[in-house]
C-alpha cells in the first residue's frame, strides 16, 4: 500500500553533510510532525530523528523509552518508516502506539524487532486510522538496553493529504467506520466472547468501582480502560494507580470476573468436583511505577484468590494464596511478549501452565470459586508515582476461554 509522508520530505533522497538518507518509495509531500519528545534522552534529542541527517540520533535508555511524535492536528495514518541507529549491526526491540490525545494509546504495531540489516527507512504498516501522535516504545536492542533512532516518519493513508479526515471517510475513530478497522471490532466483545462475564473498572466513586454486566457488555467500550486493539487481535485492559478500587482491595483494577448463565448470575464452583479450565493468550504492556506489580490471570474462591499470574517488573510467578513468588516461570520477561496461561482445576488440585508446559501443581480444596482476567494493578498512589492515569497496568488479551464439565 502506498503511503504519503508526514514529514514533509518531498524527494527519494536526501544529503545532510557526509550522511545520505534515502527515503522509502511512499515519500511525498505531506503535514510535516509539529513537535517531537521522549521519555529520556542522553543528549541526542528527539528533534535529531527528523532532520535527515544518518549521523543524528535520539537515543534513550531502558525498557519502555519512548519517543513522540505530534502531527499538529488528527490525521489518517497507516505506517511509520524508522531508520535505526546503527541499524545494519543489531536488531532493535520496539512496538508503536498511536492515540488522539496522548493519554489513551492504542498499540497499532505489536511488539516485534527490527531487521538488524540496514541503516536506512524500515517501513512498519497497522490498519489506517485517526490519531495525533504516534509513538515508538523500545525495548533495547541484541547488544544492548539503549534505544537509537535516525531518523522517522509517520506515513498517511491511500489518497489521504495526512490532515484530518472529510465528511466522506467513516474510519475515524479506531473500531468504527469502513477506514478504521471496521466494524468487525467496535467493542471488546467483538473480540472475546463475553457471554459469561462482567468487567470492573478502574472508574466510579469511592470504594465503588463502575461494573459492567450482560447484556450492557455486549458492545460496550470505554477507553483506555477497556477497548478493542486498532487490528482486532486484542482486548486492552488498563488500570492507573489513581484508580477507584472495591471496598476488598486497595488496588485497582480492570479485570472480567466470571459468570454463569448468560451473565445472569455468578460463577461458582468447586475445586473437588468436575474440571475447570481457563486458557488466555495474553502479553503485560505496561507496568505501573516505583512497585511494577500486575496480575493478569487468577482463580479466586470466595474469599481470596487462590492463585495468579503475576509479573514482577521482568519475573513472572503463579502465586500459592499469600505467597506471591511461589513458582518463578522465567525472569526474563520482557514487556509486550504474548503467551499463554493456563489453570486446569479437577480433584482438589490446580495445575497452572505457562506455553504449554506445566509449571506447579497445587493441592487445595475450596469452593464458591471463578475465573479472572485482565489488569489487576498491584500498586495505587501510596505505592506508586506519579498518582496519575499516565501511571498505571496494562495487560492485552488475544484468546480467553473457559470450560466446566
Amino acid at each position: 500500500m502506498q503511503r504519503k509522508i508526514l514529514l514533509g520530505i518531498p524527494v527519494a533522497l536526501v544529503v545532510v553533510g557526509a550522511a545520505a538518507v534515502t527515503l522509502p518509495a511512499q515519500a511525498t509531500t505531506g503535514v510535516p510532525v509539529s513537535s517531537m519528545t521522549a521519555s529520556t534522552h542522553d543528549g541526542n534529542v528527539p528533534a535529531n530523528t527528523v532532520d535527515g541527517d544518518l549521523s543524528t540520533r535520539w537515543s534513550g535508555k531502558g525498557d519502555g523509552a519512548w519517543i513522540r511524535y505530534d502531527l499538529g492536528s488528527s490525521a489518517k495514518v497507516a505506517s511509520i518508516g524508522i531508520a535505526w541507529h546503527r541499524g545494519d549491526q543489531r536488531k532493535s526491540t520496539f512496538l508503536v502506539q498511536a492515540s488522539a490525545d496522548a493519554k489513551s494509546w492504542q498499540t497499532v504495531v505489536a511488539r516485534r524487532e527490527s531487521s538488524g540489516k540496514t541503516k536506512d527507512f524500515e517501513v512498519y504498516d497497522f490498519t489506517d486510522r485517526a490519531a495525533r501522535y504516534v509513538q515508538v516504545v523500545g525495548f533495547g536492542n541484541s547488544e544492548n538496553n539503549w534505544n537509537s533512532i535516525s531518523e522517522a516518519a509517520v506515513y498517511a493513508a491511500d489518497g489521504d493529504t495526512g490532515t484530518e479526515p472529510g465528511s466522506g471517510d467513516t474510519g475515524t475513530e479506531p473500531g468504527s467506520g469502513s477506514g478504521g478497522t471496521g466494524t468487525d471490532c467496535a467493542s471488546p466483545s467483538d473480540v472475546l466472547d463475553l457471554t459469561n462475564w462482567k468487567v470492573t473498572l478502574p472508574t466510579g466513586s469511592g470504594s465503588s468501582p463502575t461494573e459492567i454486566k450482560q447484556p450492557a457488555l455486549k458492545g460496550y467500550t470505554v477507553s483506555p480502560s477497556f477497548v478493542a486493539s486498532a487490528d482486532c487481535a486484542s482486548v486492552q485492559f488498563q488500570a492507573p494507580v489513581n484508580g477507584v478500587t472495591t471496598s476488598g482491595s486497595s488496588y485497582p483494577r480492570s479485570e472480567l470476573r466470571e459468570m454463569a448463565n448468560n451473565g445472569s448470575s455468578q460463577a461458582s464452583w468447586s475445586s473437588t468436583s468436575g474440571t475447570h479450565t481457563m486458557v488466555a493468550e495474553l502479553a503485560f504492556d505496561a507496568l505501573p511505577q516505583v512497585k511494577p506489580h500486575l496480575v493478569g490471570a487468577q482463580i479466586h474462591d470466595g474469599g481470596d484468590d487462590i492463585t495468579v499470574f503475576r509479573l514482577e517488573g521482568t519475573n513472572l510467578y503463579v502465586t500459592n494464596g499469600d505467597d506471591s513468588n511461589y513458582k518463578l516461570v522465567t525472569n526474563d520477561y520482557k514487556l509486550g511478549t504474548r503467551f499463554e496461561a493456563k489453570f486446569v482445576v479437577s480433584g482438589g488440585q490446580v495445575k497452572a501452565y505457562y506455553n504449554g508446559q506445566l509449571q506447579t501443581t497445587i493441592t487445595k480444596s475450596f469452593s464458591g470459586a471463578y475465573f479472572k482476567a485482565g489488569a489487576y494493578t498491584q500498586a495505587n498512589c501510596s505505592k506508586s508515582s506519579p498518582c496519575s492515569s499516565s501511571n498505571y497496568g496494562q495487560t492485552s488479551i488475544y484468546k480467553l476461554t473457559v470450560t466446566h464439565s
